[in-house]
């Protein structure tokens, strides 16, 4: 009795182990296929919150009276129009405007040195800065060095075709969810057990509203301030407005501290101009961030999502941190999420203890 006692201890933490040591190189399994995945996911991830955004435009078109088939067809054509607008009027502008920001750099540079607001900090500084902007004027001329800030020309060229197909797949996906989007959540219902499917579809519903709302919102906004960087810049006589425009669109969807970076980026940008420009467009922008966070906001993203400032910051800086400009992005509505779900489901069973 004792002998068979034996080996089942001894069988015991040997299979204890070996479990354990499956679980754990499976969970890395796991891990590296979802970071070798991580360009896909993100794509996938970047349709599905288009989706959300553009759907409550379809609810609204079924409440004033449209067809399910007629709202979905009238939100997809809408959305292809402005897709194809921007390629056909942004895009080469932007490619124009790059070619000719790369050009113009070393005289760019060249001009700040003779400003006099330039001439004047150097000589408080002890003349430090006349180095730095000489190693900017030689090396932005440097057609070796804008390679390598790429990665490379292989690695440029890489990028460039991977974004040309990674906008394509987008979009068509895009198509696709707000096509199917109520079978795509009717079949993911059917999943959850039915004792908790009225309250798992609930909580569901009420994310996908809240969340669609906020960037349906959030999007108009960003569109608003780009469109108003690009008439403040060329009003001032800024080169390359249309660039800084394109820039503030994603820029700007960034919650809380998007307008502030995009009106640093620009007043600096206008430097190369005058300080003049520059403390216009300062002024003119700060006046505009006023407007934009007490009257724009409240009235287009409304009561969407209602979380604390500080946790939209924390979320945007931990996601910014793990998924770049994307994870700031969608760092609100995730925040949102998951203050919802501690509300309607973790609360109530602590409250039931």
């Amino acid at each position: 009795m004792a002998i068979t006692d034996l080996k089942l201890f001894a069988r015991g933490p040997f299979s204890f182990g070996f479990v354990s040591t499956l679980g754990v190189l499976l969970a890395l399994l796991v891990g590296a296929a979802i970071v070798s995945l991580s360009t896909a996911l993100t794509l996938i991830f970047v349709a599905l919150f288009i989706c959300l955004g553009l759907y409550p435009t379809v609810r609204r078109l079924e409440k004033r009276g449209a067809s399910r088939a007629g709202a979905v067809l009238i939100v997809l054509c809408g959305f292809l129009l402005v897709v194809a607008l921007m390629a056909w009027l942004i895009v080469p502008i932007v490619i124009e405007q790059s070619g000719e920001l790369i050009d113009y750099l070393p005289a760019g540079f060249d001009q700040i040195e003779h400003q006099v607001w330039f001439i004047e900090l150097n000589e408080t500084f002890g003349g430090i800065l006349t180095p730095g902007i000489r190693w900017l004027e030689t090396n932005s001329a440097d057609p070796g060095v804008w390679i390598a800030i790429g990665g490379g020309a292989l690695r440029v060229g890489y990028g460039i075709i991977n974004g040309t197909f990674g906008v394509i797949f987008v979009v068509v996906l895009t198509l696709y969810f707000v096509a199917s989007l109520e079978n795509i959540k009717a079949s993911v219902y059917t999943l959850i057990p039915a004792s908790k499917r009225a309250g798992f579809i609930d909580i569901s519903e009420t994310i996908a509203d809240s969340v669609g709302k906020y960037l349906g919102g959030m999007v108009v906004l960003a569109a608003m301030n780009a469109v108003f960087t690009f008439i403040l810049l060329t009003a001032c006589g800024v080169r390359y407005a249309a660039i800084l425009a394109a820039l503030a669109f994603p820029i700007t969807l960034i919650p809380l501290v998007g307008s502030v970076i995009n009106t640093i980026l620009i007043t600096a940008v206008s430097l190369f101009t005058s300080p003049t420009a520059a403390l216009i467009v300062l002024l003119v922008m700060l006046v505009y961030v006023q407007i934009e966070s007490y009257v724009l906001t409240p009235r287009i993203v409304g009561k969407a999502i209602s979380i604390p400032g500080s946790l939209v910051l924390i979320g945007a800086l931990v996601g910014g941190t793990l998924l770049g400009l994307l994870g700031a992005l969608i760092a609100c509505p995730t925040s949102a999420a998951a203050l919802l779900i501690i509300k309607k489901v973790i609360v109530p069973v602590q409250n039931a203890r």
